[in-house]
């Protein structure tokens, strides 16, 4: 197993076994417990230089995983890969990037999520809720950003973990994503407000050119469903 964290330009990643070879600034160590883990990860992302940090244990993954999220604070999100009847992805261009919809989730999504819950004696699990609450918030965040009305939600997609730092604040963002469709009937219409300056439809054999100016961190999720 393997979970990819992205810090600015740089990736750090957890495994549960040893690497068989080292990339390009690759740095590999296997995880010694929380006082090593918290030294090697706070000096990796202090560089901010772009490069690899991978972190690995064959018998003591989960606990290295746990560890490794304790140290920083957690922000849940939701956000939509979206595609019209073209077969076109819907991106935004925020803060000088290529960006595709998504924000964090708020207490009113929760409180939704709550209302509507379904099942034996009208409960649910908590994975179910966990879900319904991440699939409201991101067809809101949608909607929100973009302009579109009318969405509907295909799949769900995996998990992108990314860093950022709000003073002396490590902060992980768990976005979870979506595959949505949606028409080219609603007119899009990009949230000012929130520094979105682009909505746009592209093709498929035009994302070289929103690959060279955006996260690394979306670039598998877009390549997932391409």
């Amino acid at each position: 197993m393997k979970i990819d964290i992205y810090c600015n330009e740089s990736l750090i990643v957890l495994i549960d076994t040893r690497p068989v070879m080292k990339k390009d600034g690759e740095v590999q160590v296997q995880y010694q417990g929380k006082k090593a883990l918290k030294e090697i990860v706070f000096e990796f992302e202090k560089t901010g230089l772009k490069g690899i940090l991978s972190v690995w244990s064959e018998d003591k993954f989960k606990q290295m995983v746990k560890t490794f999220f304790a140290l920083h604070e957690k922000v849940e999100a939701a956000g939509g890969v979206v595609f019209n009847e073209h077969e076109e992805l819907l991106v935004i261009h925020r803060n000088g990037k290529w960006d595709l919809p998504k924000g964090k989730i708020n207490g009113k999504d929760r409180r939704k999520a709550l209302s509507n819950r379904s099942g034996k004696n009208g409960k649910s699990s908590a994975t179910d809720l966990v879900e319904r609450i991440a699939r409201i918030a991101a067809i809101r965040e949608v909607k929100e950003e973009t302009g579109l009305k009318n969405l509907t939600i295909s799949s769900e997609l995996f998990v992108t973990y990314h860093i950022y730092f709000n003073n002396d604040r490590r902060i992980v963002k768990h976005t979870r994503w979506f595959r949505m469709e949606a028409t080219t009937e609603d007119s899009l219409k990009p949230q000012i407000s929130e520094g979105i300056i682009i909505a746009r439809w592209i093709p498929a054999n035009s994302l070289g050119c929103i690959f060279a100016h955006t996260y690394e961190s979306l670039k598998p999720l877009i390549k997932s469903v391409m």
